[in-house]
């Protein structure tokens, strides 16, 4: 019979949310497992776009952390981005002289390598390459069964598990609502021309009887991160064709089509999908927290999340230091953790979730962004600022 091992803190999954919810928890000298089915390093299909809370995080889990970010051979930082409405109309997002990057590119395979790396020797105990085959409630704990046979009973246990989460699925008894999911798919390409030397970020509103975004993302290795895709429960409805669709976009569109003529893709179309349903799934209960995708903290406009979820992993450890601190894993503790999210995300949130409905108008959209546009790019350092420090 295998041997149990008991902690008071179990995170399963390694991603940028779990590891941030373990660096958190190390910083605060609480000891625990942390679990992936993955070794490390290994790939994730994502946008590889970085902002926001990504360096608010970073800069609250060690100053020393964000230094070696910012400087990481494999990362490139960019100050701008800018949204096309259409081929006419753009709003510019821009951090201020004084500030650093608005936007980092780094490939998942690196980035998440990069906070696993990091995983303190004293306080984290690492469980990679073994994947949880159960759980189950018990009266002192959840006892969580790996694939290889092993046991861990421990007091809480964190979902960082992504969209796909067990941990939500299992103890949550949540389920995946397609109305707030975003799917996406990717491919690399090396050989695109015209690229900004400032490295701009490149996000274009494409209609195809839904909004669909369409992204350009340089990266370190002379490769580009090209992604298309939008709601995918009206992406079904409409039976819209993700690869057909960012295919034709290449070859065709009057304002990309030309810098492709002599790029080679590299790899296949991937694809993924987003969770944007904060405020409509359980974050907490008996004995478990939800972070990152598992919590559905994606932005539903601009559709990042690792950045969020980050941040969520740090509120999360905070929550877990009063829990062992008072010896209290009961639902009722935990429910104020909703509270810490919805006071750090809730209306940011909201307001893209807003955005994103007003966008299906296309003209209506564009119509308010071009009166707006100037104000909206006076705003942005401020708004940066506030969300990325």
């Amino acid at each position: 019979m295998n041997e149990t091992i008991k902690t008071d803190v179990c995170i399963v999954g390694a991603g940028p949310a779990g590891a941030s919810t373990s660096l958190m928890l190390a910083k605060l000298k609480i000891p625990h497992v942390i679990i992936d089915k993955a070794v490390f390093p290994r790939d994730k299909t994502c946008g590889d776009g970085l902002i926001l809370y990504a360096y608010k995080a970073l800069s609250i889990l060690d100053d020393q952390l964000l230094k070696d970010f910012l400087k990481h051979p494999k990362f490139l930082h960019s100050k701008q981005g800018r949204l096309h409405i259409n081929n006419d109309l753009n709003v510019l997002f821009k951090e201020s002289e004084d500030r650093g990057s608005l936007i980092t590119y780094a490939k998942r395979i690196d980035f998440d390598y990069f906070l696993v790396n990091r995983l303190s020797k004293e306080y984290a105990t690492t469980e990679f390459g073994n994947e949880v085959k159960k759980l189950e409630e018990q009266e002192d704990g959840v006892l969580v069964k790996l694939k290889d046979g092993k046991q861990i009973l421990t007091k809480v246990v964190v979902g960082a598990d992504g969209i796909q989460s067990v941990v939500s699925r299992k103890l949550a008894k949540n389920t995946i609502d397609r109305s707030k999911t975003s799917t996406f798919i990717n491919s690399y390409f090396e050989g695109v021309e015209g690229l900004p030397a400032n490295l701009e970020a490149e996000v274009r509103m494409h209609y195809k009887k839904i909004p669909l975004f369409f992204y350009i993302f340089p990266l370190t290795d002379n490769q580009v991160n090209v992604s298309l895709g939008g709601n995918a429960e009206s992406i079904q409805k409409h039976g819209i064709n993700l690869r057909e669709e960012v295919e034709q976009i290449i070859k065709t569109h009057p304002k990309v089509a030309h810098r492709f003529t002599k790029a080679t893709q590299v790899g296949n179309w991937r694809g993924w999908g987003i969770p944007c349903h904060f405020e409509k799934v359980n974050v907490s209960g008996n004995r478990f927290l939800l972070v990152g995708d598992a919590a559905g903290l994606a932005n539903a406009f601009y559709k990042e999340g690792v950045g969020t979820g980050m941040m969520s992993g740090i509120l999360c450890a905070r929550k877990i230091a009063e829990c062992i601190e008072q010896d209290d894993f009961s639902a009722e503790f935990l429910a104020s953790y909703q509270t810490d999210l919805q006071n750090e995300f809730g209306r940011f949130l909201k307001f893209s979730e807003l955005a994103m409905r007003f966008a299906k108008y296309r003209r209506s959209f564009a119509g308010m962004a071009s009166i707006f546009r100037k104000r909206v790019e006076r705003g942005a350092p401020a708004v940066i600022k506030r969300k990325s420090c």
